[in-house]
């Protein structure tokens, strides 16, 4: 097996010193004829050298590795963008992403945790499927680290947030603009942070609109398409029904497409429709679904972008909110 070319074997090649491919190689070569500096760069193509990671770690405190530690984002379908997001801003930075799964275990996670200290990341980010507070390793505090759709509950790390509030804001805004003022809201299950978050925005916009906020509305446990189909057929049984749904996510929202054809109305001549997430799904229903997207791919590259940032540029408690865009389609 051919040896792997070492940078004496650059120096050999080029007619220079080793001291002399090392500065080359860190740009730290003003001094060196433009000459020397292109057989330095001739003799590197030639024999296919490469630097040796690991003496680049212990020569500069960096190993170039951040770790990206996840609950279930890394196996989910279209949040799976968040690493998308970290990955092309790290690469960028010469800089690679170290990626676990753990599946949301406590044990994996402490492990994970471990084992990208021993690597000595020069970070790790923490990614959440779905916005929570969370309690991690104090191991943590040894490495820079920010969280991703979630947050310390102890206050110890930065956290990149959707601003799911001001989303939720948005969306009922949008149903306000179109004219409507009895608008039903199906909010989830009220132990997940975004729904309530959602459904606090829904309440402000109401408010600032001089609409009142009518309980009879709004309908909980609503987090799949059999939610939102049940609940369609419930709020449009009132003596008032609504003329707008806001669901709190688009697979609500399939539910309530299925329960508006079964009761021969249509969208968005009888109801106007608008979800949350812009899943993958949402552009192929008909008509299309009108909704908020979660800023997945954002979030992830502004989470690289403060582990880059000069050191205490961010503040450790510091909680960042990113929007999410209104996604027009035509059930409004």
């Amino acid at each position: 097996m051919a040896r792997r070319p070492t940078i004496r074997s650059v120096a050999e090649e080029a007619g220079v010193s080793p001291t002399t491919v090392s500065l080359v190689l860190n740009n730290n070569a003003s001094a060196i004829p433009e000459a020397t500096k292109e057989r330095v760069v001739q003799a590197v193509r030639k024999l296919g050298y490469r630097p040796n990671p690991s003496a680049r770690a212990l020569s500069s405190s960096q190993t170039h590795t951040i770790g990206f530690i996840t609950d279930v984002i890394a196996s989910s379908g279209y949040a799976g963008r968040s690493i998308a997001g970290a990955q092309e801003l790290s690469w960028a930075n010469d800089k690679v992403l170290l990626i676990v799964n753990t599946g949301g275990d406590a044990a994996i996670t402490r492990a994970a945790v471990e084992m990208l200290c021993d690597r000595q990341v020069d970070g790790v980010i923490y990614a959440a499927m779905s916005m929570c507070g969370v309690d991690l390793p104090d191991a943590l505090l040894q490495i820079p680290t920010i969280l991703v759709n979630a947050y310390d509950r102890q206050g110890r790390f930065p956290a990149i947030l959707a601003d799911e509030e001001l989303g939720g804001h948005t969306a009922t805004r949008t149903l306000i603009d179109a004219g409507h003022r009895r608008i039903g809201m199906l909010y989830g299950v009220p132990e997940v942070d975004a729904g309530l978050a959602r459904l606090a925005g829904h309440r402000r916009a109401l408010a600032e609109a001089g609409i009142a906020f009518d309980p009879a509305l709004v309908i909980p446990d609503c987090w799949f398409p059999e939610g939102g189909y049940r609940s369609t057929k419930t709020l449009m049984t009132l003596d008032e029904p609504p003329t707008a749904l806001f669901c709190v996510n688009d697979w609500v929202a399939m539910g309530c497409y299925e329960a508006v054809k079964e009761l021969g109305l249509s969208i968005p001549g009888d109801l106007a429709i608008i979800g949350y997430d812009n899943h993958e799904l949402a552009g192929l229903l008909r008509p299309g679904l009108t909704t908020m997207q979660l800023p997945h791919y954002d979030l992830g590259r502004k989470a690289v972008e403060c582990l880059l940032a000069p050191a205490g540029s961010v503040e450790p408690n510091a909680v960042i909110h990113l929007p999410c865009p209104l996604i027009r389609r035509h059930s409004v």
